[in-house]
């Protein structure tokens, strides 16, 4: 080739940092569409087995004995789906016909709108369903006869539940809600760290080529 990728963005990009490229568009463009819809694909996987994770929950729950903590997991992760899928719709709403550079910034800007709104919902959600599985369990049926031993054998109770294990359930909960923000941020870039740096990369790239031209 006479010209090289870089050769022609640098050709391309205009001087008033727009970084209108039409060169590029039919090449860049159709990878920075590409980069966001696997992203899109991915998001509503995850949507699709959070639902099918909590109906699974409910089942188990309900042949364990345990149905009403099976119903407020299902609640909870409901409203977690219903609002991925809002989230989803404000990604979908994003205009495509920007330019690649103006494009990637907005959807970077929408991942890290969305990883702090997701953090402050996961403040609740986090220790909610970690109380809800131990409660829940504990109270089952499927746990009567240990509930039965604990009693008779253990002067350290509370509600019928072991006091110090109790403790721990609870201040374990209360940790997973002050570092929500932090587990919630590297949950999204263990699932989503491969595109997630191929943004970054490609912004600093458009980036980098806008300075040079």
């Amino acid at each position: 080739m006479e010209k090289s990728i870089e050769n022609i963005w640098k050709e391309g990009f205009l001087k008033n940092e727009a970084l209108v490229a039409p060169q590029v568009n039919n090449l860049y463009t159709k990878k920075s569409v590409h980069l966001i819809d696997r992203f899109k694909k991915m998001f509503a996987s995850n949507i699709r087995w959070i639902i099918a994770g909590s109906l699974a929950l409910l089942v188990a729950a309900y042949f364990a004995g345990a149905i009403l903590a099976g119903l407020l997991q299902f609640l909870m992760m409901s409203y977690v789906a219903y609002t991925a899928y809002h989230e989803l719709k404000a990604l979908e709403e994003i205009d495509k016909g920007e330019n690649s550079f103006r494009y990637l910034q907005t959807f970077k800007a929408w991942i890290e709108n969305s990883i702090e709104r997701y953090g402050r919902m996961y403040r609740v959600v986090y220790p909610g369903l970690i109380l809800i599985f131990y409660f829940g369990l504990w109270f089952s049926d499927l746990l009567g006869s240990l509930r039965l031993k604990v009693a008779e054998s253990n002067d350290n109770l509370i509600f019928g539940m072991h006091l110090y294990t109790t403790l721990f359930v609870l201040v374990f909960a209360l940790i997973m809600s002050i570092f929500s923000k932090a587990i919630h941020r590297k949950d999204v870039k263990l699932m989503y760290g491969g595109i997630l740096h191929k943004l970054d990369v490609a912004l600093a790239d458009m980036k980098d080529l806008s300075q040079k031209q």
